[in-house]
C-alpha cells in the first residue's frame, strides 16, 4: 500500500504541475489536495499495515499458551476407564517414525484388552481414509479401529473421563496438559513418551524452557533408544535427576521398529548403472536439528574437491518441497529432490541405494541412518556426546560417525565413497543391531512395564 501511494502522489504532483503551467490554478488546487489526501491516506494506510503486523506479532507470542492450553475434564464413575494418550495432531503430512511409535504403541495395548484413546490437540484436517493410510504402517495394521480418537482443539468442550483413567504424553506440550490433569484424577503421575530431547529442537527461547520443564512435571517415563536414555542419565534430567537406580524404576526403554528394509546379500548390491548417494534433507525450521546446512555444504565440497563423479544424487524426507532440483553452490551438481513416499516405496529406494546421509544433533541416533544401513548403504551420521563412533558401529559397521562440522561430514563422505565397492562388508553391515518388528520392540516385557507405569 505504501508503494502504490508514493505511485500516486508521483502521478498527481505531475499534474499539478502541468496544470499551474497553463493557468489551471482552480483545477490545480483540487488536484493539489487530491494530492495531500492520497499522501495521508500513504501514511495512514503503512501506519495501519505496520499496526496489524505488531498485532499479528502478538497474537503469535501466545502459540504456546494455545498449545499447551488446559483440558477440560467432565469426571464421572460412569464413564469407561480409559488409556488417554494425549498427542498434539494427528497430521498424515509429518507422519514420521515418531508418530508410527505412538500408533503402534496405542494399537498394542489395545491388543492387550485396554479401552485407548487418542486425544488430539490441535484440529486435524484428515482425509476419510486416514485410518487405512496409517494401518498401512509397519505393525499398526487394522489395531487402528480399535483405538477412539477425540478432537480436544477446542479447550471448551468437556472431556469425558473416569477417576481411574490414565495419561499418556507423547510431545513437551502434551506433558504440560496431562499434568494440569491429574488433580482430577485417581492418579499422581502420567506416563511420558519421550523420542527425543525436545529443548533441542528449539534456539533458546520460551518453547526451550517450557519443553525443558516438561522433565521436571510428575511422570514416569518411556525412553525411545537406550543412547537417548543414557543421556538423560548422565545429565540426571527427569526421572534420573534423583539417580540411576530411581529412574530405572520409574522408566522403560524400547528401540523403535525400523522399516524392514534387510539384511541383503552382497549379490542383491551388486547393480548395473550408476551409484546412487540419498541424503535425507530436511532443509524446514522444525528440523533443523537434522543439519541440512552442513550436510549439504559437506557434499558440496567432497563433490568440488572430485568426488562422486557421474553418481546420482538424491534429496529425500522434505515436506516442503514437492520435487525438482537443488543445484550445490560451489560444485554446481545437482541434487534431485524426492517427494515424501509411503514406507513401502521408501524402502525400495534404500534397496536401490549405495551411500546415505542422515544426520541429527541430538542424543537420539534416529531411525533414518539405522533404515539405510540396514538397506546395505554405506551411511554417514553424526556424533553427540555419548553418540559417539563405538556405539554407533555397534548397531551397524555401515554407519560411519562423523563430527557435525562440514569438513568432518566431507571427510566422512569421500571414506564412504571407497567403503561403497566392498559389497560383502555392506551385507555384514546390514544385518543391524536393531529390530524391524514391533512386535520385538514393544514386547512382552516392554508392554508389561507400561502397564505398571501408567
Amino acid at each position: 500500500m505504501g508503494a502504490l501511494g508514493l505511485a500516486v502522489a508521483l502521478l498527481l504532483g505531475a499534474a499539478v504541475g502541468a496544470n499551474a503551467e497553463s493557468g489551471g490554478w482552480l483545477a490545480a488546487g483540487l488536484i493539489g489536495l487530491a494530492l495531500a489526501g492520497a499522501v495521508a491516506g500513504a501514511l495512514i494506510g503503512r501506519s495501519l499495515i505496520r499496526g496489524a503486523e505488531s498485532a499479528r506479532q502478538v497474537r503469535s507470542g501466545f502459540w504456546i499458551n494455545q498449545k499447551i492450553e488446559p483440558l477440560v475434564l467432565e469426571v464421572s464413575d460412569q464413564a469407561p476407564v480409559r488409556i488417554n494418550i494425549i498427542h498434539p495432531s494427528i497430521d498424515l503430512k509429518h507422519f514420521f517414525g515418531g508418530f508410527i511409535a505412538v500408533f503402534n504403541l496405542a494399537a498394542r495395548l489395545a491388543a492387550r484388552g485396554h479401552r485407548v484413546r487418542l486425544l488430539g490437540l490441535e484440529a486435524s484436517d484428515l482425509p476419510a481414509d486416514w485410518r487405512e493410510r496409517i494401518g498401512a504402517y509397519e505393525g499398526i495394521g487394522g489395531a487402528i479401529g480399535e483405538i477412539e480418537v477425540e478432537i480436544a482443539s477446542d479447550r471448551a468442550v468437556p472431556i469425558s473421563c473416569n477417576p481411574d483413567d490414565r495419561l499418556v504424553a507423547t510431545h513437551w506440550t502434551a506433558a504440560h496438559v496431562a499434568a494440569a490433569a491429574l488433580p482430577d484424577l485417581q492418579t499422581e503421575r502420567f506416563l511420558y513418551l519421550i523420542q527425543e530431547y525436545e529443548p533441542f529442537i528449539f534456539p533458546m527461547s520460551s518453547a526451550a524452557a517450557l519443553a525443558r520443564a516438561s522433565y521436571d512435571l510428575p511422570h514416569t517415563a518411556m525412553f525411545s533408544t537406550g543412547l537417548l536414555r543414557e543421556w538423560f542419565v548422565n545429565n540426571r534430567i527427569g526421572v534420573f535427576a534423583d539417580g540411576v537406580e530411581a529412574g530405572d524404576g520409574r522408566s522403560v526403554t524400547f528401540e523403535n521398529a525400523i522399516t524392514p528394509v534387510g539384511p541383503v546379500s552382497a549379490t542383491e548390491l551388486d547393480r548395473p548403472g550408476p551409484r546412487r548417494l540419498v541424503f535425507y534433507a530436511r532443509p524446514e525450521q522444525h528440523a533443523s536439528r537434522n543439519l541440512f546446512e552442513i550436510g549439504a555444504m559437506a557434499l558440496d565440497e567432497a563433490v568440488a574437491a572430485g568426488h562422486f563423479q557421474g553418481w546420482d544424487l538424491a534429496a529425500m524426507g522434505t515436506v516442503d518441497i514437492a520435487g525438482g532440483t537443488l543445484e550445490l553452490p560451489r560444485s554446481g551438481a545437482s541434487m534431485k529432490v524426492l517427494p515424501r513416499s509411503a514406507q513401502a516405496e521408501y524402502g525400495r529406494l534404500l534397496g536401490t541405494s549405495d551411500l546415505g546421509m542422515s544426520l541429527m544433533y541430538t542424543p537420539h541416533p534416529s531411525l533414518v541412518p539405522i533404515e539405510m544401513a540396514a538397506a546395505g548403504m554405506v551411511t554417514v551420521t553424526n556424533t553427540f556426546e555419548n553418540k559417539d563412533a563405538p556405539a554407533l558401529a555397534g548397531i551397524s559397521a555401515n554407519l560411519i560417525a562423523a563430527p557435525p562440522s562440514v569438513e568432518g561430514v566431507a571427510g566422512a563422505l569421500i571414506e564412504a565413497e571407497g567403503r561403497v565397492g566392498d559389497l560383502e562388508g555392506r551385507a555384514e553391515g546390514s544385518h543391524v543391531d536393531w529390530p524391524s518388528s514391533w512386535d520385538d520392540a514393544l514386547g512382552e516385557d516392554q508392554l508389561a512395564a507400561v502397564e505398571r507405569l501408567i
